[in-house]
């Protein structure tokens, strides 16, 4: 007769065992004492039918208690430092004072003097004729873009405003012209430059400054010479006193040409030409940068009468 391995788990609330399963670990139930009980490889305890030559049976009841308190306070060991539910405390401290001081930014001071201009794009030099009075006929050159400095009212020209003349500076004129004369037959033509004023009080006056001009490598007695093709730079650096010039006055400068036709004209190169104006009581170069170490500039092949 073979009696079945006590289930011990029967007896206990199914709920209460699957959550303490995880912490049983092979526990055993039955006495492994086969002195007493004898028992097969299953474990079933073994009965002879004669029940004089029996062995004592001898029921081991057994219970199984699980303590979670050991697991507990490892747990609790995460939480020692926040508990639930949580809670805020505040700490006094002197109060930071947030109003701030932000320093305003100063805006660069401008110089009312300087300015950079050139012409947009390649143009003709008018033919020159002569007024009632035989004076040459001057007309303005274009020199609309502005590279640098303060854009001028009036374009093509500098305009004196008032705190130009209040600074009380002369000014500072580098002029460089890129100009080339174009024709079909081998000959010299001839191109003249100035300096105009336009004044509200002194009318407009086309040779205030000049003329200048440069002479051709191949014919240097004619003034403002140039040969057919031949490519010439006039460069020039005039000092404007403060006192010549007045609020209101137009400075521009002039030019004029023996031949502007298809067969025989001059014309300046946009690209290779500026006009710069800075305060003469300045060293500066002519984008008006403090020069560090004082040069002499040698103006090349440049005539005036």
């Amino acid at each position: 007769m073979l009696i079945p391995k006590l289930n011990i788990n029967k007896l206990l609330d199914p709920a209460k065992v699957q959550q303490a399963i995880k912490y049983q670990n092979n526990l055993t139930v039955t006495s492994n004492n086969s002195n007493i009980i004898p028992r097969d490889d299953a474990g079933n305890i073994q009965l002879e039918s004669n029940l004089e030559t029996n062995p004592l049976l001898i029921i081991e009841p057994v219970a199984t208690k699980i303590f979670l308190t050991s697991m507990l306070k490892v747990l609790d060991t995460r939480f020692q430092y926040f508990k639930f539910p949580a809670t805020t405390r505040v700490i006094d401290a002197a109060p930071v004072n947030i109003d701030l001081t932000i320093p305003e930014l100063e805006a660069p001071i401008l110089d009312p003097i300087y300015a950079r201009y050139k012409p947009s794009e390649d143009r003709r030099i008018n033919t020159g004729d002569t007024n009632q009075d035989g004076d040459q006929r001057y007309s303005g050159i274009l020199m609309d873009e502005v590279v640098d400095g303060l854009p001028q009212q009036n374009a093509n020209g500098y305009f004196i405003t008032k705190d130009i003349k209040n600074t009380g500076s002369d000014l500072r004129f580098r002029i460089k012209l890129n100009h080339t004369y174009q024709t079909d037959v081998a000959s010299y033509g001839t191109s003249y430059f100035s300096v105009i004023l336009n004044s509200p009080d002194r009318g407009l006056v086309r040779e205030w400054k000049g003329p200048f001009a440069n002479n051709s490598i191949s014919n240097p007695t004619e003034f403002g010479s140039i040969y057919h093709d031949e490519i010439q730079d006039l460069n020039l650096d005039i000092t404007i006193l403060n006192e010549e010039f007045e609020i209101g006055d137009t400075l521009s400068i002039g030019a004029f040409a023996g031949q502007n036709d298809d067969s025989a004209y001059h014309f300046i190169t946009a690209e290779q030409s500026y006009w710069t104006i800075t305060d003469a009581n300045k060293n500066v170069d002519d984008w008006n940068q403090e020069i560090k170490m004082i040069g002499i500039k040698k103006l090349a092949n440049v005539n005036t009468i």
